[in-house]
């Protein structure tokens, strides 16, 4: 959380540098660059991100989980790159950065992303933090500088943009395995059988692909059925109230381990994460709400000021996915991927529908009330599916058909500006 932190105070100067620099258009062309390289960032990690920490034993060493990580995305990275290559290469043949300039910053930002995951994945599943931490530091300062230099030369090129990202940010993988320890007390570093997170990451990755799309599509679809400038003044706001959420994932992410632990010994409460969720997203969706009007047209100038319409549809938009986030951890966890997928596919679709019919006629407006619709549906269905999962049995024969969610010893167990 403290890394997601640094990562969305870096990322606010870095949004408003880059609108300034860049205007509504070429901010909207860096935004649909990046939302490529998103999606395939979420297919390079097909899930393993979420089911390593929650199938390998809490004694794994630090580097070692990493390690392992890397080997779980080396396979999935080779196909998503080779599949984005020719779709990022046509987006760049028509802007002035060209599409050679344009397919190289995307590697390089995307090896940047898949490197990042790699070594917060490890972090997540050891319990070691404070490498990643140092990492994830280091990489935002030193894109700070990169992104100041760029805006003071004046540079509105979105592929030198996207070059500079990727470069700066792959500090931060490499700092983070430097500063890694081959082991520590009580810490194996055997290799494990890497099938059980496997097996469950593709389980996951429909929903992961369908939470990514519902996230994703609206910035995706901005450009076709509205225009790039309103794109960008989409993009500012949105990426703002992205921010509020990451704090969430990386509580769900920090605390299933003790969640797959208390959920074997039959003591996982769910109501009193849920409401934590909502009582933050709450707080989080009025804090948008409040700073954005005081200071969308102080920071981004004037050409922003159709930002600040966009805020509230924005704040419920928070609220609904903080408690959606929690409520699908709780349901993976307990063994049951199919919460993800129960809640995630159906608000893609919703999302998608909304877009296509809202954007045509109110652009971004559009974007915004289609995104807290899916986020709405996405927060029901999620709290629904999860109090289902009450009903199974903990422990070793919880699972359909009475096989085990066990993967061995019971499991006690940040990104891109957009």
């Amino acid at each position: 959380m403290a890394a997601q932190l640094v990562v969305g105070a870096a990322s606010l100067l870095i949004n408003v540098l880059a609108a300034r620099a860049m205007g509504p258009a070429g901010r909207g062309s860096l935004a649909l660059l990046l939302q490529v390289a998103y999606l395939t960032n979420m297919i390079a990690v097909a899930g393993t991100d979420r089911a390593y920490p929650a199938t390998i034993s809490l004694r794994r060493g630090a580097r070692a989980a990493t390690g392992d990580a890397g080997r779980l995305l080396a396979p999935s990275a080779t196909v998503a790159l080779a599949v984005s290559a020719p779709i990022v290469f046509a987006i760049g043949a028509g802007s002035p950065s060209g599409g050679g300039l344009t397919l190289v910053a995307f590697v390089v930002a995307a090896l940047a992303m898949v490197s990042g995951a790699a070594t917060r994945t490890g972090a997540a599943a050891s319990g070691v933090a404070g490498p990643f931490v140092a990492g994830t530091v280091a990489g935002q300062l030193v894109l700070v500088a990169a992104v100041a230099v760029v805006a003071a030369r004046g540079v509105d090129s979105p592929g030198v943009w996207l070059l500079v990202y990727g470069a700066s940010l792959g500090t931060a993988p490499v700092v983070s395995w430097a500063l890694l320890r081959r082991g520590r007390a009580g810490a194996t570093d055997a290799p494990p059988d890497l099938g059980p997170a496997r097996r469950l990451g593709l389980r996951l990755l429909p929903a992961g692909l369908a939470s990514i799309v519902m996230l994703r599509a609206d910035r995706l679809l901005l450009p076709w059925l509205g225009s790039y400038e309103q794109l960008g003044i989409y993009i500012v706001v949105a990426t703002v109230a992205e921010f509020a959420t990451w704090p969430v994932q990386s509580y769900v992410d920090s605390q299933a381990p003790r969640w797959r632990h208390r959920f074997l010994a039959g003591t996982l409460g769910r109501v009193r994460p849920l409401l934590g969720a909502a009582a933050y997203g709450l707080v989080a969706g009025a804090a948008l709400l409040i700073a954005g009007h005081l200071l969308v047209p102080t920071l981004f100038g004037s050409e922003y000021r159709g930002s600040v319409g966009l805020l509230t549809p924005l704040a419920v938009g928070t609220l609904c996915y903080s408690v959606s986030r929690v409520a699908v951890g709780l349901g993976v966890v307990s063994g049951r991927a199919r919460t993800a997928l129960v809640a995630d596919i159906p608000a893609m679709v919703v999302a998608v529908s909304a877009y296509l019919l809202l954007i045509p006629r109110w652009g971004a407006m559009g974007a915004a009330v289609g995104s807290a619709i899916a986020y709405g549906t996405g927060a029901v269905l999620a709290v629904l599916a999860a109090f289902t999962t009450s009903a199974a049995a903990p422990g070793p024969s919880s699972g359909r058909g009475g096989r085990s969610t066990r993967t061995g010893d019971p499991q006690p167990h940040p990104a891109l500006p957009n």
